[in-house]
């Protein structure tokens, strides 16, 4: 029998757990929670693995679980870890060759010149089309002018007719740089999110005889917390709907619901118990 197995199984029993329902709070199989605490790790899968189940298996029971795996990698045999040393050898540095001054002038008077005669051409070239197109081109006369003709005056049936003008409020409105006429659209009010009707607060009292107790909380169907509370801790949980509370040590958990004192979840010590609000 190893220490860790002894030191898991000896927690266990001391909550009054068995091992299904150890199993199932922390939903590791039975035969392997069996295999830690009787320390036959050839049994369990690879040692990510085991260390994943000591670390939730310990948290679950209220151990350290640092110090439990410590212990586990002791008993498994522990390597040193990799050192990395680096090359005695230094890397390879590039080099460049710079070029020679005179290279350099050569090339840039040869690249001036091509340049030069490149323009020079592309200049005669556009004189030769210039001049073909302004000779190829016929002068056009001016257009001749219009003979101007006068008309009679149109013939009056009465008084000229008033040119329509908007309404008065219309032009004070306008005059005003209102914009008379424009619906005006109701502003939405905003309606403030009410604020949650369940306020519920866990405690572990502080008083003699007092053990630590795993509390797992649901709010509104999700899970808000899940872990060991130890003695004169307290949490605040708020939820809209229904609250779920399961507490592996029901007597050691304090419970009040929106101020309102509902005692101990149960009398019985290790014996896990659910709890709901509003109440089935």
């Amino acid at each position: 029998m190893s220490e860790l197995g002894d030191r898991l199984r000896q927690a266990r029993e001391r909550q009054g757990l068995s091992l299904a329902q150890a199993s199932v709070d922390t939903r590791i199989l039975q035969a392997s929670l069996a295999a830690l605490e009787e320390g036959a790790y050839q049994r369990l899968p690879g040692d990510v693995v085991v260390r994943g189940f000591i670390r939730n298996y310990a948290q679950y029971l209220g151990l350290p679980p640092d110090e439990m795996i410590e212990l586990y990698r002791r008993e498994r045999g522990g390597t040193d870890p990799i050192r990395i040393v680096p090359a005695t050898r230094p890397p390879r540095t590039r080099t460049y060759v710079l070029p020679s001054f005179l290279g350099v002038f050569f090339v840039t008077m040869a690249l001036v010149g091509l340049a030069y005669v490149t323009l020079n051409a592309v200049g005669r070239i556009g004189d030769r089309v210039g001049g073909s197109v302004a000779e190829a081109t016929p002068a056009v006369p001016p257009p001749s002018p219009l003979p101007t003709v006068t008309l009679p005056p149109a013939p009056t049936a009465g008084p000229p007719l008033p040119s329509p003008s908007p309404p008065q409020a219309t032009a004070d409105a306008l005059a005003a740089g209102g914009s008379a006429g424009l619906p005006e659209w109701p502003v939405p009010e905003v309606t403030p999110t009410p604020s949650a009707p369940i306020v519920l607060e866990i405690i572990i009292p502080n008083s003699r005889g007092t053990e630590n107790s795993w509390v797992r909380v649901q709010t509104d169907g999700s899970t808000a917390f899940e872990g060991i509370m130890r003695s004169g801790e307290k949490l605040v949980f708020e939820a809209q709907r229904r609250v779920f509370i399961r507490a592996g040590n029901p007597p050691d958990v304090q419970v009040t619901v929106n101020g309102l004192q509902q005692g101990p979840l149960g009398q019985a010590s290790g014996q896990p118990v659910n709890w709901y609000w509003p109440p089935n």
